[in-house]
């Protein structure tokens, strides 16, 4: 769920008001979304300058640009923010080489189309495996970003499996399909799996295919 820039406003300046310190958002995926990237700068016109000092944002570079497995985001803060970081990172931190390079290659493209091989398919992924999952009558849980999270407690039952750890397995053993137990972020997601569409749409519809045989198989 994507909240609007003015309730995101709303609750950072509840958080100021009530003395915290510094108030850190997380847009990491706010490219790859439905709608418009946000506007930076029409936020931070929603704070009084002196509120402004004390904001925070992660702004996701490689999420949006396909190489999710080379970290990297903006840390967009103050100037006194990021002098004392890097005061205290100089010495310490190696940078990540690959990350950059992917940065440094998206400013010179301009974001935007650097970005567009990555966000316009997923998007449209996103609206097939949304129509998917309501056809088929999953529970499930799909914002914006590129995964869903999907409810499967139904099967595990019939295996007498205690977590998706092992239809995790199955599924890709038995049926090719990758997915992330949820078991393995908490115990409150042990019914769930984590189903990523950051693919091609034909891609998504047949691995959701995929997805659906391979639990109607566990029933027979």
């Amino acid at each position: 769920r994507v909240l609007s820039l003015e309730r995101q406003a709303a609750l950072g300046q509840a958080a100021l008001r009530a003395g915290i310190p510094f108030v850190l958002y997380d847009w990491i995926y706010h490219h790859v979304t439905d709608e418009e990237p946000f506007d930076l700068n029409a936020f931070l016109r929603l704070f009084e300058p002196a509120q402004r000092e004390r904001l925070m944002f992660l702004d996701g570079l490689t999420k949006s640009l396909g190489a999710s497995n080379i970290r990297c985001a903006h840390l967009l803060a103050s100037e006194n923010v990021a002098r004392f970081i890097i005061a205290r990172a100089s010495h310490s931190v190696m940078p990540s080489f690959y990350a950059l390079a992917v940065a440094m290659t998206a400013y010179r493209m301009g974001y935007r189309q650097a970005s567009r091989s990555i966000v316009e398919p997923t998007n449209a992924s996103r609206a097939v495996l949304r129509t998917f999952l309501q056809k088929h009558g999953f529970t499930h849980i799909l914002g914006q970003g590129y995964y869903a999270f999907i409810h499967v407690g139904k099967w595990l039952q019939m295996r007498n499996w205690q977590d998706t750890e092992p239809l995790g397995r199955y599924l890709a053993e038995e049926h090719g399909l990758a997915v992330v137990p949820g078991a393995f972020f908490s115990a409150f997601g042990n019914e769930w799996i984590r189903f990523s569409y950051a693919t091609p749409p034909e891609r998504t519809r047949a691995a959701a295919e995929r997805l659906l045989q391979g639990l109607q198989a566990l029933e027979s």
